[in-house]
């Protein structure tokens, strides 16, 4: 049928379309089934930090390689776990290399967002493949920042290169984590996924009402909508077991989600790693992904300790991001500056890989079962290149740590190591973005 002489008006397909439009408030990517107390292996877990701007680069890159490295300065709250992560040096974006503030958008992805100039075209994170693959959770994934909302603010974006939003709520990250705890909320939840199923079924009717007279291109498109319905559809079965079994039994009374200081960056930071460490523990989900902070702020109380400590002058993150940046020298006041920022990140790190470590799973620990990656896409600010990676836990996926790897700059894409987890977690996939295999030096 010619489209031409028969045109879908702009009213049929937002009748179609809207029940799509609003998937995102019913999970699209998934909300899933019984906890891993049914499992007979310990399943992977992943979570991803993101640092933004520049990075220290005279205490982040360790001075020699391999097994025997020198420990750098950055990362010396992570000493006592030394055999428990990698340093990752001169992995980048190749073919997706982007400048400038919007790195927060293509971490994960690998891809070119400025392709299409003055829009933003993006494709699915890193993260959201392993949430495919990481078996049924009550929650999917988690997308955790400093600010709620979508662009620079998550990490995640969906199967259509769309955001995911992020919460930086923590009181909000707890309540969306568990399933209800009394009767009367379980009717309402049950009732809510009565609604979604109805919407669900509506969609899929509408749409196919007027598919068959859609072009190749917009049919595939189409396509792609009605799979991800169906995924939530069969996941909205197993999400109505889950919520009648009742939430999993913890302390509740110990989990604190009010910070005592409101601006504390570091404060902040972990307070959202416990409750990842809290949600890994439950299996309430199994991939978590959490922007530490903005290339342009918030100017959190943290760097007004760290400026009196390096004698510099105080300014906002986004102007520390510049002048402590680049070949300024060690000595350069803001450039200690971002030093103590990126200590307190790797401090922070530890502090969740001591929590994972000491929590028992069917074979070792938590920690042998996640894989944490803390990482950015800059040296110096909008340089796009030569990424800081540090690679921890996942021992029992197939890991090897104690080390760092150093490759020529700008030569080996960071698709690779994407690759390498998605792999080790057991997801299906030969290859992600411009992937070219796996980093083998990585395996055990």
């Amino acid at each position: 049928m010619n489209l031409k002489t028969h045109p879908i008006t702009r009213r049929a397909a937002l009748r179609g379309l809207g029940a799509m439009i609003a998937l995102p408030h019913l999970e699209i990517m998934g909300a899933s089934a019984l906890a891993s107390a049914s499992a007979k292996s310990d399943p992977a877990r992943l979570a991803c930090f993101y640092i933004p701007g520049c990075i220290n680069q005279y205490h982040w890159f360790p001075a020699d390689t391999g097994a025997n490295y020198t420990i750098a300065p950055s990362h010396e709250p992570l000493s006592h776990l030394r055999d428990q992560f990698s340093v990752l040096t001169n992995l980048s974006h190749i073919q997706g290399r982007i400048s400038g503030h919007e790195h927060a958008y293509n971490w994960l992805t690998g891809t070119n967002i400025k392709i299409t100039p003055g829009t933003v075209t993006n494709t699915i994170s890193m993260d959201q493949v392993a949430a495919r693959y990481a078996g049924p959770t009550y929650v999917p994934s988690l997308a955790l920042s400093f600010a709620d909302g979508v662009g620079t603010s998550t990490l995640s974006r969906n199967a259509m290169g769309a955001d995911i939003p992020a919460t930086a709520s923590h009181r909000t990250v707890f309540e969306r984590l568990f399933p209800p705890a009394d009767a009367a909320q379980i009717h309402d939840a049950q009732a809510r996924l009565a609604q979604d199923r109805s919407i669900l079924d509506t969609a899929m009717g509408d749409v196919k009402s007027f598919q068959s007279r859609l072009g190749y291109n917009d049919r595939q498109r189409v396509e792609q909508y009605l799979a991800s319905i169906r995924e939530v559809e069969s996941r909205l079965t197993d999400k109505g077991a889950i919520i009648a079994q009742g939430r999993p039994k913890f302390d509740e009374a110990s989990v604190r989600l009010e910070p005592q200081g409101r601006s504390r960056m570091q404060e902040h930071i972990e307070l959202m790693m416990d409750l990842i460490a809290l949600s890994f523990q439950t299996d309430m989900t199994r991939v978590v992904t959490q922007s530490l902070g903005g290339e342009g702020g918030p100017n959190y109380d943290d760097y007004k300790d760290w400026s009196k400590a390096a004698g510099a002058q105080l300014r906002g993150a986004h102007d520390f991001h510049h002048k402590g940046s680049g070949a300024r020298g060690a000595e350069n006041p803001d450039t200690k500056v971002i030093g103590l920022r990126d200590r307190m990140f790797c401090a922070s790190l530890a502090r969740l890989m001591d929590k994972l470590k000491a929590i028992p799973a069917r074979e070792g620990t938590l920690l042998d079962h996640t894989v944490l990656l803390l990482g950015g896409s800059q040296i110096s600010s909008h340089s796009g290149s030569s990424f800081p990676m540090l690679l921890a836990g996942g021992r029992r996926l197939g890991f090897k740590h104690g080390q760092h790897v150093k490759w020529n700059g700008n030569t080996k894409p960071a698709s690779d190591l994407y690759l390498t987890i998605l792999q080790q977690m057991g997801c299906p996939v030969k290859s992600f973005k411009e992937s070219t295999g796996p980093l083998t030096e990585l395996l055990a």
